[in-house]
């Protein structure tokens, strides 16, 4: 459990009427995982607006030494944050890792803001990681 902070960028579709397509990374340090860097990309489809799917990568402590989560996303809009921002909630499934997060299993949940005029997004993240029947 612990907060967020990172930026995201945007390319439209071929046709732009259809979505576009999201790359972003967040940093947090203040969980018990200990500081991260997470890297995803998702295409966001106007014609599913309740549930798009992406992947990501948390990279755990110092890059060099491979220790990463990977996950599948289902993220949402269920409307606008307090500032106007819009409101992101993000169900990311573990589905591995490497070094030592390898077999790595669990969940967790983003919750936040992002002003998609600057590309900024910041909120919390929480839920359970399983390591090796840990």
């Amino acid at each position: 459990n612990g907060t967020i902070a990172g930026s995201e960028s945007y390319a439209p579709f071929p046709d732009p009427a259809e979505g576009f397509y999201v790359n972003g990374s967040v940093t947090s340090t203040d969980t018990q995982l200990g500081p991260f860097t997470m890297f995803y990309s998702a295409p966001v489809a106007f014609a599913f607006p309740e549930d798009n799917t992406g992947a990501s990568r948390l990279i755990v402590g110092d890059a060099a030494n491979g220790d990463s989560i990977l996950t599948y996303d289902l993220g949402n809009n269920p409307g606008l944050c307090d500032n106007g921002d819009l409101h992101i909630v993000e169900t990311a499934t573990i589905i591995g890792g490497t070094g030592r997060y390898a077999g790595a299993r669990g969940s967790y949940t983003l919750d936040r803001c992002v002003n998609f005029d600057t590309g900024e997004t910041s909120g919390t993240i929480s839920g359970t990681i399983v390591v090796r029947g840990h």
